[in-house]
């Protein structure tokens, strides 16, 4: 016993402790939270040693706030503190290794201290948790540039073109690579390595302008002007104006000692560029320079004179073309060849000296062309058929250069009939079927190639992603799995194959295929157990298939080799919030959200549980469950306006007003302006039956939301804050009886409203062929509790217009919603009868549609008789308008326009039928027309009618 007390003294001494210590972490939280805002606000306005300072304090509540960490090493990275950065970042890393941008941060901080290794480092381990990521692949081939790792950036610059060719940023990023890396070799006179750099530069990026100038430039200095030339010609193709090029140009003929050409040249610079005085200033020199050189020296001056003297000299014609091509004048030396081909149109050497020379000047089809006919003539000339294919791949690439699909096409098919072997054409011709969005017929192509090279595995994997690109999925994945098993090292094959089941997977989601979409991401998970996107896509399927235990166990079983996975333990959370076990998805998410409190996304998704958790108590009417969950929303939010709103909702249904309008004001002071909280003010302030507040409130509404709906409302609520009301009736009675044809009565009536129902007090002035008369009448409608009220007349008159005296009570009643029972008594004294009534009534109301049967009971000693009332009413917009039919069998006591006859008309067969219409105008002002008809039988063939009109106006003020 003894023992048993000591324990219990010692757990509670641990929880009092423990409690405050969990209260005081959690307030903690809160302060390094908002300590944490504050810092990002001063880094955002570069106020950077006060964002340190505000950092350094949330870390001293919260040391293991890692987005805390994250900014403070921002921080000393922005303000030069590399070493201080570094110790944050890799913290981060240690407590997040997934945390990407503290890898991003990491290389730039040993960048920046030139620790090329170690940025190198982190660069690869970011790819280790972010496999083929663009971002981090770029950022390693920019470490290896900054590390003058020109080699392996090359080979790692291929791998990226290789994965994302297409990419324009990657594209640049690896024309800017060779770039550096020519530059690099050229200052250290790696020639050689430099060119080599330069014209991969210019593979990737074609109209790269630095390139292309530096392969000049090292030209020039190698005294390799012919090619220099060349690459000069070649720009000025595509900028035939470019008054730099020209004058480039000038100078290589000038070297070169072409001077025939130099000076023709210079002419057309002059023409083109007639101020430019440094052109004009080489006109006299050209020629002097020109004139020493070739007297009596030029052989291509001999030769030209001698093919001038005798125009069938071969021998002549032949030194000129190999002159003409030895000082790379390869246009000048077409015109020769052109010049033997009018004498000799057949010469195969001249043929084959043209499609050479056109080859050179990069005209590729005219070229084809002549290696066509020279090709016909000679089928097995071996050297010929492969020169043939090559001018067609290259007039191909040309044609796909300048988007020319059609002739490229064309190119490459003749490339392909020529040499069927070659492995270049079929691989040009898909490419340039995908280029026009025609992937089928780039399959049609591959096909035909494989059956020629079936175990080419570029020619399989460009037919794979191309089946996977056209939702194939199926027939992608029976190429690669071949592939993958005969090449099980090779990544690129097994991360394509992972691609194609992803894909495949995401479009049968997207169609609901569920079942089939979860074999997709099964064989994703066979290739790479535990690939994050295909385990989320499974579980995704297995909740859409409503198997939330599979997708459950699936969870728990990955969470077993990844605990604080916190996007397994998120999705976890989701499933189990939308099977209803709100309790065990809360825990989770809030310990997520604990654990990051700066996660927008876990303490909304904590927040919504809540929501959910609330609206399914309230749903089973359990309003009081329902109000503790909103209340823990705002204890967290305290601006949550979806919790706000249905707490509102809540009390309003329990009947707690006040608090209802104290978490409505609350709603108001986070959204001003917000309709839906102005609203549950003006309905709980109507609840409250407190109208002069909540019509105040309905026209601050009105002032946010001006619609037809709040319009009405105001009217609506500014109608119950008038407490009187004055009435107008006329009644016009006309018979086709007796010798008084008519009866007219005009009332004023006074009505005031209270808490508990209405009196008034009418007069009635009456008129009649015997004279006229004034009744006096007071009514009351008062209400007991919400189930009865009571209505009282009494009325009395000092001439035979109206009946002496008139007195009335009722007491009604509610069964369930809508039924309502009547019990009344009714006494009237005309002339010398005094005649007494019982009222029995029962009414109800259908939607729209409102039904009354009224039966009176009436003694008139010595006789008794009874009268039936069905009135019924069609009500319209929001019940202010009614039209009204009204049936009648006897004469009541009620009817107004019969009372003064009542005692002679009572035992007659009488029967009625009327109708009417009221429009009520904004609440304020009432509009009645009525008409009824009366026949009365007084004989087995003697009938009697009367016609009545009954007219109502009535305003409220």
């Amino acid at each position: 016993m003894r023992t048993s007390v000591l324990k219990y003294v010692l757990l509670i001494t641990a929880t009092a402790a423990v409690l405050p210590g969990m209260a005081q972490n959690k307030n903690k939280g809160r302060a390094a939270e908002s300590v944490y805002d504050d810092a990002v606000k001063a880094m955002r306005a570069r106020q950077y040693p006060e964002a340190i300072r505000l950092s350094r304090q949330a870390l001293d509540l919260q040391p293991d706030f890692v987005d805390q960490q994250l900014l403070l090493g921002r921080l000393y990275q922005l303000t030069g503190q590399h070493d201080s950065a570094r110790k944050y970042i890799r913290q981060v890393l240690t407590t997040a290794p997934r945390y990407r941008d503290a890898y991003l941060y990491a290389i730039n901080i040993e960048l920046a201290q030139k620790q090329y290794e170690e940025a190198e480092c982190y660069a690869d381990m970011a790819l280790g948790y972010f496999n083929g990521d663009r971002e981090f692949m770029l950022k390693k081939l920019g470490v290896m540039d900054e590390a003058r790792k020109f080699y392996q950036g090359s080979n790692y610059a291929n791998t990226l073109l290789d994965r994302y060719g297409a990419d324009t940023t990657v594209q640049k990023a690896v024309t800017g690579h060779f770039l550096l890396a020519g530059s690099y070799f050229r200052k250290n006179n790696y020639n050689n390595l430099a060119r080599d750099n330069y014209e991969k530069a210019l593979m990737t990026d074609p109209s790269n302008q630095e390139a292309r100038q530096a392969l000049t430039g090292m030209d020039i200095r190698n005294n390799n002007y012919n090619a220099a030339l060349e690459r000069i010609e070649a720009e000025l193709a595509t900028h035939p104006n470019s008054y730099d090029l020209l004058m480039a140009k000038l100078e290589m003929l000038h070297e070169l000692h072409r001077y025939p050409e130099a000076i023709s040249l210079l002419e057309n610079i002059i023409k083109r560029f007639p101020g430019d005085t440094r052109a004009r200033s080489q006109q006299v020199p050209l020629r002097m320079e020109a004139a020493a050189y070739y007297t009596n020296t030029d052989p291509y001056a001999l030769y030209a004179s001698i093919l001038e003297k005798n125009p069938g000299n071969q021998d002549a014609l032949q030194k000129l073309i190999g002159l003409s091509v030895s000082r790379g004048a390869y246009r000048e030396a077409l015109n020769w060849i052109n010049l033997g081909l009018k004498s000799h149109p057949d010469d195969a050497r001249l043929l084959g000296l043209k499609a050479d020379m056109l080859e050179s000047d990069r005209k590729y089809t005219e070229a084809a062309m002549i290696s066509e006919k020279l090709l016909q003539r000679q089928p097995g000339n071996t050297a010929e058929r492969e020169r043939l294919g090559r001018l067609y791949l290259a007039s191909g690439r040309e044609y796909l250069v300048q988007q020319q699909y059609p002739e490229a096409l064309t190119a490459f098919e003749n490339a392909l009939r020529v040499t069927p072997a070659d492995t270049a054409a079929p691989d040009l011709l898909a490419n340039t079927y995908l280029l026009q969005k025609k992937p089928a017929q780039a399959v049609t192509v591959l096909d035909q190639a494989l059956q020629q090279h079936p175990a080419n595995a570029r020619f399989l994997l460009k037919k794979a992603n191309i089946l996977a690109d056209m939702g194939q999925y199926d027939q992608a994945t029976a190429i690669m799995e071949p592939l993958l098993q005969q090449y099980p090292v090779n990544t690129q094959y097994s991360s394509l194959l992972q691609d194609i089941h992803l894909s495949a997977g995401r479009i049968l989601m997207q169609h609901e295929e569920y079942e089939q979409a979860k074999r997709q991401f099964q064989a994703v998970l066979a290739l790479q157990p535990g690939q994050p996107e295909a385990l989320q896509y499974l579980i995704n399927a297995e909740s859409a298939m409503q198997q939330p235990d599979s997708a459950l166990a699936r969870l728990d079983q990955a969470l077993q080799q990844d605990p604080h996975n916190r996007e397994l333990l998120f999705k976890k959370a989701g499933i189990l919030s939308t099977q209803h076990q709100y309790a065990a998805a809360g825990a989770i998410l809030d310990s997520l959200r604990q654990q990051y409190p700066f996660t927008v996304k876990y303490r909304n998704a904590y927040t919504d549980n809540l929501l959910a958790a609330g609206t399914t108590a309230q749903r089973r009417q359990q309003p009081d469950s329902a109000l503790q969950t909103f209340r823990q929303v705002l204890a967290i939010n305290r601006k949550d306006s979806a919790a706000l709103l249905y707490t509102i909702n809540l009390y309003n249904g329990k009947g707690a007003y006040d608090s209802a309008l104290v978490y409505a004001d609350q709603g108001l002071r986070y959204y001003p302006d917000n309709a839906a909280f102005l609203e549950k003010r003006v309905v709980t302030l109507e609840n409250k039956k407190d109208y002069s507040a909540a019509s105040l409130a309905a026209d601050s509404l009105l002032r946010y939301s001006n619609t037809t709906a709040h319009t009405d409302y105001a009217d609506y609520l500014r109608s119950k804050t008038l407490k009187n009301q004055f009435g107008l009736f006329f009644l016009r009675s006309s018979y086709d009886y007796g010798t008084s044809r008519w009866y007219n009565i005009a009332t004023a009536e006074y009505r005031h409203f209270m808490k508990r129902g209405s009196y008034a007090a009418r007069l009635n002035y009456g008129g009649r062929t015997e004279g006229t008369g004034v009744m006096g009448e007071a009514e009351l409608y008062y209400t007991h509790n919400r189930r009865n009220y009571s209505y009282a007349l009494a009325s009395y008159a000092n001439s035979d217009v109206f009946p002496t005296a008139r007195l009335a009570y009722s007491l009604f009643h509610t069964f369930g919603k809508s039924i309502e029972a009547e019990l009344g008594a009714r006494y009237l004294k005309a002339d010398t009868s005094n005649i007494y009534s019982g009222v029995v009534s029962v009414a109800n109301r259908f939607n729209d549609f409102y039904v009354n049967l009224r039966a009176y009971f009436i003694s008139d000693q010595p006789h008794f008789y009874t009268s039936f009332n069905l009135t019924t009413r069609y009500y319209m917009n929001r019940d202010q308008d009614y039209l009204l039919l009204v049936a009648g069998l006897g004469t009541s006591p009620d009817d107004r326009s019969r009372l003064v006859q009542f005692p002679q008309l009572a035992g007659l067969l009488t029967r009625s039928v009327g109708t009417g219409y009221q429009k009520t105008i904004r609440y304020r002002t009432t509009l009645g027309l009525y008409g009824t008809w009366i026949n009365q039988k007084i004989s087995p063939t003697i009938f009697q009618n009367q016609y009545d009109i009954f007219v109502t106006v009535q305003r409220k003020f």
